[in-house]
């Protein structure tokens, strides 16, 4: 339950964040990310692995219909049967609008394509995370210790935007 009020508490606070930042903006910037070129068949796309508990996790979010998926599974699957946990539907438009303005102002395609694993760090998740924006396409993979602060933040807004809406 604390969990679930803390996620719902870190969208709030995103999308309050990037709606005042948005209601401040003056005109045309010289900053490329000002510039979304078009979020026609924008989406967002992440699965992590591994763990002390072997989890697969896959979360899928599109700009266009505002949906989303959500499924946890342990890796053994599909041996192991459906997900133990999974969820879909709608975002509003705030919320999407939020969370892809969170992506967009990360600068996702400067990021390296790998950053490796951490050694000793068995008991760490390993995420892939797939950015497409105006037609492009970037995968970014890391693992909990070697993921920059710009993918944390992508993975964070993520999951903390489709835990407000269960």
């Amino acid at each position: 339950m604390e969990d679930s009020i803390s996620y719902k508490l870190l969208a709030s606070l995103l999308t309050a964040g990037v709606v005042g930042c948005a209601a401040g903006s003056t005109g045309p910037s010289s900053d490329p990310r000002a510039d979304f070129g078009t979020l026609n068949a924008a989406s967002l796309e992440l699965t992590a692995q591994g763990g002390l508990a072997a989890l697969q996790q896959h979360q899928l979010v599109r700009h266009d219909d505002r949906s989303y998926v959500s499924t946890n599974r342990h890796l053994c699957a599909p041996a192991c049967g459906a997900p133990f946990d999974s969820t879909s539907g709608t975002l509003s438009a705030a919320a999407t609008d939020s969370l892809f303005n969170i992506a967009w102002h990360q600068t996702p395609y400067s990021l390296k394509d790998d950053y490796g694993t951490t050694q000793y760090g068995a008991d760490m998740m390993t995420y892939t995370l797939r950015v497409t924006f105006d037609g492009r396409t970037k995968t970014i993979t890391a693992d909990d210790g070697s993921m920059p602060s710009q993918m944390r933040a992508i993975v964070s807004a993520m999951r903390g935007i489709i835990a407000a809406t269960r």
